[in-house]
């Protein structure tokens, strides 16, 4: 670390971390130095310790700016600086050491947010050139890819820092508990997800819940159904809301109009619903019966899972249990509502609902 101080001849010593002022301050802080030897109208010695090859040279450079033989008849004398800690350079942007995580390497987009969306949240106060303070409008960075570099720790904070395709780095506020899952902001679209909607691409889905606008809209004059089988046709990078997949399939209906249905990623995640299904939700070797109750939501004991599913949605929560038969599955539903239902699974066989 570099240091200065002033040995004044009463004895009086002031020391400075030179880590807290930057080159711009320094020679301020050695003028207010030397003024105060002046005013005392004591001699003294002025001793820097700078460090750096280059530094010396700059130091010296300075020395001659300041001028301290003309502006202080005092008689004081300059000692030279001594060179230590060579290795790093104060004059020079700090090295920020970046440590692996498991998103390094990553490429991730950001994309282009919905009117609304955008005035629910700061989104403009999250990102920032490493070294500085001041945030960077999310409009700078919508519609590029960057490259996931690692996370910077610190005594207080925790920073996910990317870069971009001519290596200028930018740092997010990254927080969270040990053994806590991150969550990326919902803007940030991994070309891995992006990949995989792309394969989608030219394949049959089946339509699930249409009404919800957040993962469905048409701007077509057509009230897609429940279950419609329709053609994907292209990806859209987009996001409206703070959760699912940035990015939304434009599919097609056999009558030619068009919409946008969220990708799902995989399907018959916990919590999560369905967008979507890649096979046909209610097959023929169902039967009739099932399959009217399946369309009406009904639940009936010896469903399969899937049925299940497809009627009434994913659980919102999965647990565990052992019984006489082995391993058992026991789905919850109603957590968001307050009343839960407990589905028994044995099996892959529905054999008991506990409401």
């Amino acid at each position: 670390m570099a240091w200065v101080h002033s040995n004044i001849k009463m004895g009086t010593v002031i020391s400075v971390s030179l880590k807290m002022v930057k080159w711009t301050g320094m020679e301020h802080l050695l003028i207010q130095m030397a003024k105060k030897l002046l005013v005392n109208g004591k001699k003294g010695n002025l001793y820097s310790g700078i460090f750096g090859n280059q530094s010396f040279v700059r130091f010296s450079l300075l020395i001659n700016r300041l001028k301290f033989c003309s502006i202080m008849p005092g008689k004081i004398t300059i000692i030279t600086a001594a060179v230590f800690l060579s290795a790093c350079s104060y004059f020079q942007k700090p090295e920020i050491q970046v440590f692996l995580n498991p998103w390094t390497g990553k490429t991730i987009y950001f994309v282009d947010l919905d009117d609304k969306y955008k005035r629910t949240a700061s989104f403009n106060r999250v990102w920032s050139k490493l070294y500085k303070k001041k945030f960077r409008p999310y409009h700078k960075f919508q519609n590029k890819s960057y490259t996931i570099l690692g996370t910077y720790e610190t005594w207080k904070n925790d920073f996910l820092i990317i870069k971009d395709e001519k290596d200028r780095r930018y740092k997010m506020l990254f927080n969270f508990d040990d053994g806590e899952i991150p969550v990326f902001p919902s803007y940030i679209l991994f070309n891995d997800a992006l990949v995989e909607a792309k394969a989608m691409i030219g394949e049959t889905i089946w339509l699930n819940n249409t009404l919800d606008f957040k993962g469905f809209y048409s701007f077509a004059d057509y009230d897609f159904k429940r279950f419609e089988s329709v053609t994907v046709l292209d990806v859209h990078p987009y996001q409206n809301r703070d959760f699912g997949h940035p990015v939304w399939l434009k599919i097609k209906a056999k009558n030619g109009l068009d919409g946008f249905v969220r990708y799902n990623g995989e399907e018959g995640r916990v919590g999560v619903q369905d967008y979507y299904y890649t096979s046909d939700p209610l097959p023929r070797e169902w039967g009739k019966e099932m399959i009217d109750k399946v369309l009406n939501k009904g639940i009936e004991i010896g469903m399969a899972e899937r049925q299940v599913r497809i009627s009434i949605g994913n659980p919102d929560e999965l647990n565990h249990t052992s019984s006489r038969h082995g391993i058992a599955e026991q789905w919850v539903y109603g957590v968001e509502m307050g009343k839960k239902v407990y589905y028994q699974f044995e099996n892959g066989k529905l054999t008991f609902i506990n409401k």
